[in-house]
């Protein structure tokens, strides 16, 4: 059992099969989502794989204090928990399926995303793609540990890899208005590049061939997301948030904050 109540802010444990205990005053439930390995099965770099154990990853959607309902629900916010063991899908490392936002309607920007890590060790792929989903335009890859914290730009699609040898749980806060687009990744069968095991380094890259011409991977961190305040604080996310939810005002409208949001991918 792994105490994940100062790291997030919340009654919540991680218990050896991967799921939430929650403490009061929240009430124990099952996962919102169980991802199957069937599942990721489009999107593996080797096909034909035998799973070694079927439930890759669990999701807990819409986690709040019973005295944040109210104001979640006002500002239109959902704080989800993502558990992802660790372990291999063939070469690459256990992953989430992945996903692209759909643009808000009668806007050509979609919902950003911000995460932070509660536990082990994780690797974010982001990628951005033509409006068309035909030609990729940029490759973001960021390593995050215990309490980091991850902005998701608005119009990249993006996957989670857990590269190292504990669980992998991750806190998302984001719109409750954005709308998931998995289509644009299956239909490559992943995203640009895949995340596998090296002898030599904590990982290695392997390009998709399913796309036609890649531009190469750019590393970074979070350095380039300062400039929102819910990143730079100590705080616990969750904390942060129901103190100053205004800090999450750029989930639900990203146009206002366009000079921002574009500063951590340039």
């Amino acid at each position: 059992m792994i105490n994940l109540e100062k790291i997030s802010g919340l009654p919540i444990e991680l218990t050896d099969d991967y799921h939430l205990k929650f403490n009061p005053p929240l009430t124990d439930r099952e996962p919102t989502i169980v991802r199957k390995f069937s599942e990721l099965m489009p999107v593996l770099m080797e096909q034909g794989l035998k799973p070694d154990y079927e439930d890759r990853y669990f999701v807990y959607r819409a986690i709040s204090l019973p005295e944040d309902e109210a104001k979640v629900k006002k500002y239109h916010l959902t704080y989800d928990v993502t558990i992802l063991p660790p372990g291999k899908l063939g070469a690459e490392f256990n992953k989430t399926v992945g996903h692209y936002h759909a643009n808000i309607p009668g806007k050509n920007i979609a919902h950003p995303e911000i995460y932070e890590v509660l536990n082990g060790r994780a690797l974010f792929v982001l990628q951005k793609m033509d409006a068309e989903f035909r030609k990729v335009i940029s490759v973001l890859v960021i390593e995050a540990d215990r309490g980091q914290k991850v902005v998701y730009p608005p119009n990249y699609g993006h996957v989670i890899y857990n590269i190292g040898p504990d669980p992998v749980v991750t806190a998302n806060w984001c719109s409750t208005n954005y709308k998931a687009l998995y289509e644009p990744v299956a239909q490559l069968h992943g995203l640009a590049y895949f995340v596998t095991a090296s002898p030599h380094q904590p990982f290695d890259l392997a390009a998709n061939r399913n796309y036609g011409e890649i531009p190469a991977a750019r590393m970074f961190t979070n350095k380039f997301m300062s400039g929102f305040s819910i990143v730079a604080t100590n705080r616990p996310m969750y904390i942060e948030g129901m103190l100053h939810p205004d800090e999450l005002e750029f989930l639900s409208n990203p146009e206002k904050y366009a000079v921002e949001l574009s500063s951590i991918s340039s």
